[in-house]
């Protein structure tokens, strides 16, 4: 969240010795821990992907009013053309469709970060 929340100016990095993760801007230093290049590369970090990348950003949305909102596609696509996030949610309240949208969300979330994980030698928490 930080990563995409960040605008592209947010890198995360995880520490591949410790699991420790470092979030890096202009705006934001952590004093405590000792800092890695932006790109962690040799350094043995893993820079942490954009919802995007996890296949876990505006594709999910569309993902999700394909199964879930079919009659509303066209306006879903329009709102996040449009980038109104607002918009959405307002949609998904009048549709009362937000408590499948969370576990929509939460669902690809957890399963897309498992993956990114299981890829890069992490441990995922089971439930």
């Amino acid at each position: 969240m930080m990563v995409e929340d960040g605008g592209g100016t947010v890198t995360a990095l995880v520490s591949r010795d410790t699991g420790m993760i470092h979030f890096l801007n202009d705006e934001y230093v952590d004093e405590e821990a000792p800092m890695p290049s932006a790109s962690g590369a040799n350094q043995g970090y893993v820079a942490v992907p954009s919802a995007g990348t996890l296949g876990i950003g505006n594709g999910l949305v569309l993902r999700f009013a394909a199964t879930h909102m079919a009659a509303d596609q066209d306006t879903v696509r329009d709102l996040f053309c449009e980038r109104n996030t607002g918009g959405f949610a307002d949609l998904l309240e009048a549709r009362g469709a937000g408590d499948a949208w969370e576990r929509f969300h939460e669902e690809a979330t957890r399963t897309a970060l498992g993956q990114w994980c299981e890829e890069n030698g992490y441990s995922w928490p089971n439930d």
